[in-house]
């Protein structure tokens, strides 16, 4: 999940009627920095990982976070390979996975996580990781569907209190963290964590209809077989073959008129 350091104003500038409008954001563009979240379908998480858009990573990036935070840091602020190591080992120490007692991990298949070095740190730690395929997260992810609208809502109405209480100031990638962790536990409620369990479908087959499948048809095709079963090429008819050579052998092309004047005369 990609948080900036200015927020959403959204469409709704001030309630109608009002005269005093007071509201104003840092920039016209932020700063992304990426959190990762975790949580299961009893409603637990884990504190966040987050990503800063630094070439090295300082303990006091995290300040002011929330228990247990930890943080990495790349030039880009994007979830990279090395930063998803991390954070496998941040959710093992939190979930306690072991070979014996495994750990399912739901996540799509951005190509950041699904590296070698993951794959081996998950196979030695009892972290067993499920892929969806492309264009379905927004469908089977359960805290994409509860918890992600609702957090950055909660976090554009943090940034609105922290100007009025900084005026001049302007929100940094190191302010991000305090403030989620001030807005986390309102968006990541029990239910709401269950309740996108619920409807992803991990408990109840039947969450989806064949309604839902419908944009998938456009693309539909049969199977394909095994060689054996493939049709045999009809075998050509000799009759058919010699007429169609014979047809176009005997196709007359125009002749220029010059050169038609020029037979006529010899002749």
């Amino acid at each position: 999940m990609g948080i900036t350091t200015v927020q959403n104003l959204g469409r709704i500038v001030a309630i109608k009627g009002e005269r005093r409008v007071r509201s104003m954001t840092s920039a016209e563009r932020g700063t992304l920095v990426t959190m990762a979240l975790a949580g299961n379908a009893l409603s637990n998480i884990i504190p966040p990982h987050f990503v800063f858009p630094r070439i090295k990573y300082l303990p006091h990036f995290i300040r002011d976070s929330s228990v247990g935070s930890t943080g990495t840091a790349n030039g880009s602020g994007w979830m990279q390979e090395l930063d998803f190591v991390d954070f496998l080992q941040h959710s093992v120490h939190h979930t306690r996975a072991t070979e014996d007692i495994k750990v399912l991990l739901i996540l799509d298949n951005h190509s950041s996580l699904v590296s070698i070095e993951a794959i081996n740190f998950c196979w030695q730690n009892g972290v067993v990781l499920l892929s969806f395929q492309p264009h379905f997260t927004h469908h089977l992810q359960p805290l994409d569907r509860t918890v992600h609208g609702l957090l950055k809502k909660h976090l554009k109405s943090e940034m609105d209190k922290w100007h009025r209480k900084h005026p001049g100031t302007t929100i940094t990638i190191y302010d991000l963290p305090e403030m989620v962790n001030n807005i986390l536990l309102l968006a990541a409620l029990p239910q709401n964590v269950q309740q996108g369990f619920r409807c992803t479908g991990p408990f109840n087959r039947e969450t989806f209809s064949e309604n839902n499948f419908l944009p998938a048809s456009v693309t539909d095709r049969p199977s394909p077989g095994p060689a054996s079963d493939a049709p045999a090429a009809s075998p050509i008819r000799p009759s058919t073959a010699a007429s169609t050579v014979h047809h176009v052998s005997s196709m007359a092309l125009p002749v220029p008129q010059k050169k038609q004047q020029l037979l006529t005369q010899r002749a």
